[in-house]
């Protein structure tokens, strides 16, 4: 047990003994001090005058209510809070006076039971079904952008992050690859091609996976890679023909990177976030151009985050928790929990095709 009024002086040893392991600098302790300070004057106003090992866990969960209702914080911005508050709560001094068990964040989240219908509508809202995505792609396609094309169906394909796909290079792509610098294509037109992942955590630790990328995305890679080292000029007849350029093809051949601005170099994220919304836009036009009924405003919904959501949903309408949870590369299963939606006629049907193997 641990007196309420005794917290700031625990938060101030807390804080000394933090800045000299980790060096932090003076603003990310002044933030610090800042929300866990505010959970203790919380718990003073609303008269709490101990915590022990019996309320701490619901002196959270009250705290984080109050946060999101009555002060309309952000989710992200409640998390960080809590994700503070959390650290201080289970540092030694503190969790040796309480006499509680480590609590982690998954501790203090209320999960309210979820419909079939509640849990489609959430998942739609956060992603593309896949008639929008296709709608999505085939408007890139019809601008004739390979580059743009080939980013976005890399992004559904994969579910990777924005920072995994700028940093991707060719050889990630594990297939061989020819002595043009192009990549050979599998016999198999239905196979699923393994992409090397490699991704730094918040914590600075290496936190490499595999995703996959499918036959008909391999060959866009490669369209795009022809298109960059190929140049349109006028031959006798006027008549415009695309022609290779020597320089350019020599130097796809040992090139690095995969997706290249327009210099050359590796693209950067900022340019890929604008490649999204720039043709989020062109299908907002076209639906109105040719009247197409949809309800998808894809200038204001869609963005990187939407199409790595869209990918993983639809890898959560095939695979398990699990297997999503490592193409994702989430820590905490409870994160991939959201692009789970149960539908029971979709698992019947799996249940008929699994039964009929043994017929």
């Amino acid at each position: 047990m641990i007196e309420v009024d005794e917290l700031t002086d625990y938060l101030n040893e807390y804080l000394e003994e933090k800045q000299e392991v980790k060096n932090l600098t003076q603003e990310t302790i002044k933030k610090q001090t800042f929300n866990i300070s505010k959970f203790i004057e919380y718990l003073e106003k609303e008269g709490i005058g101990e915590l022990t090992d019996k309320n701490i866990k619901k002196q959270l969960r009250h705290y984080r209510r109050h946060c999101l209702k009555k002060h309309g914080n952000k989710r992200t911005t409640v998390k960080t809070y809590m994700m503070n508050i959390l650290e201080f709560i289970n540092s030694e001094d503190v969790q040796e006076e309480i006499q509680h068990e480590t609590i982690k964040m998954k501790d203090i989240i209320e999960v309210k039971a979820e419909d079939s219908e509640t849990a489609k509508k959430r998942i739609e809202k956060i992603s593309l079904t896949w008639p929008q995505s296709n709608f999505f792609l085939d408007t890139i396609e019809q601008s004739g952008n390979k580059r743009d094309y080939a980013i976005c169906r890399t992004f559904i394909d994969s579910g990777m992050r924005l920072k995994e796909l700028v940093l991707l290079n060719k050889t990630d792509i594990q297939v061989s690859i020819d002595e043009n610098g192009f990549y050979e294509l599998p016999n198999d037109t239905n196979e699923f091609i393994d992409v090397y992942l490699r991704a730094e955590t918040t914590k600075g630790e290496l936190k490499d996976r595999t995703t996959f990328i499918t036959y008909d995305t391999l060959i866009s890679l490669n369209e795009m890679m022809k298109n960059r080292i190929t140049k349109l000029r006028k031959n006798t007849n006027n008549i415009y023909r695309p022609v290779i350029q020597r320089k350019k093809a020599a130097e796809e051949v040992v090139r690095e990177e995969l997706f290249t601005n327009i210099n050359g170099k590796r693209i950067g994220k900022r340019a890929v976030q604008d490649i999204i919304k720039k043709h989020a836009r062109e299908c907002d036009q076209r639906i109105e151009n040719e009247g197409i009924e949809c309800n998808v405003n894809y200038g204001r919904d869609v963005s990187v985050h939407i199409l790595r959501h869209t990918a993983l949903s639809h890898y959560a309408e095939i695979l398990t928790v699990a297997e999503v949870q490592s193409i994702a590369g989430h820590s905490n299963s409870q994160t991939t929990d959201k692009y789970i939606h149960i539908d029971h006629e979709q698992m019947k049907q799996k249940l008929k095709v699994n039964s009929q193997r043994f017929l």
